[in-house]
């Protein structure tokens, strides 16, 4: 009876695991081991199959536990964004039982909601739909103004990070010391990937590179393994909206090129 059982529980879509009460895998189906991309899960800790480690310190993992005998859930993300649903439920005082689901359509459908409505999910920045427009029309009002407006583009080369919890703790940290560090009327934004804007009015180019400097230091004083490139433009030497991220991306490349962790002005 138990074998056809398991046989059922192999062809259902859903993935589905047991464990112990050291959260060790003592079963798990077909659609788990493809959910979860790994062969061999019977024996393995479940913080280990799920989460890719062995304690329940930090986040989600912590949430499978026999001390509340209560029905929980928590998220897994990988890198391709592919995202899975975990949800827990007591079985009996010895084993809990994970059922998993595939939800990327759900998040992906959710996010391009939330970068319709300008924003970037990760880091809450304002993210790149907005921002050639945004750029246009401080242009225009510096003009009107006579007076200077920078750009700042800064981006994080080659980050090694082992989870994607990880490289999203680092891109929301990169972010709150560009809202930190820049004045109460700059607008930063998470363009795509690993680059982050900041749109400067009223700003010299020295004065977007001293918080670039700045913004520099305090992210290093904490990920002293990153390389960050930060390029100034400014509208000093530009006519338009393009003439001012040509002018930064330039001087990006220029600081890349130089080793990074550096500010070059366009």
């Amino acid at each position: 009876m138990n074998e056809k059982i398991f046989e059922a529980l192999d062809i259902i879509d859903d993935g589905l695991l047991i464990v112990d009460t050291d959260y060790t895998i003592v079963y798990a189906n077909i659609p788990a081991r493809k959910l979860l991309r790994k062969e061999n899960l019977v024996g393995m800790h479940s913080f280990e199959a799920i989460w890719d480690r062995k304690t329940s310190e930090g986040k989600s993992p912590s949430f499978i536990s026999f001390d509340t005998h209560e029905v929980a859930s928590a998220e897994k993300t990988f890198s391709d964004g592919t995202c899975l649903f975990v949800k827990s439920y007591p079985l009996d005082d010895e084993h809990l039982v994970l059922t998993i689901w595939d939800v990327t359509d759900y998040v992906s459908l959710e996010r391009r909601l939330e970068k319709n409505s300008g924003t970037d999910p990760v880091t809450n920045l304002k993210n790149g739909t907005f921002f050639r427009e945004d750029l246009e029309k401080e242009l225009d009002r510096e003009k009107r103004t006579n007076s200077n407006m920078a750009l700042m583009l800064l981006e994080i080369n080659d980050i090694e990070v082992d989870t994607e919890d990880e490289y999203e703790e680092l891109l929301r940290f990169v972010a709150e010391i560009i809202v930190d560090t820049a004045r109460s009327y700059d607008i930063p934004y998470r363009l795509h990937g690993d680059t982050f804007a900041v749109q400067m009015p009223h700003c010299s180019p020295d004065g977007a590179k001293k918080t670039g400097d700045r913004v520099l230091e305090k992210i290093l004083s904490k990920y002293n393994n990153l390389n960050i490139s930060v390029g100034i433009g400014s509208s000093e030497s530009a006519f338009t909206g393009r003439d001012v991220v040509r002018l930064a991306e330039r001087a990006l490349y220029v600081a890349k090129h130089r080793g990074g962790n550096d500010s070059v002005i366009g």
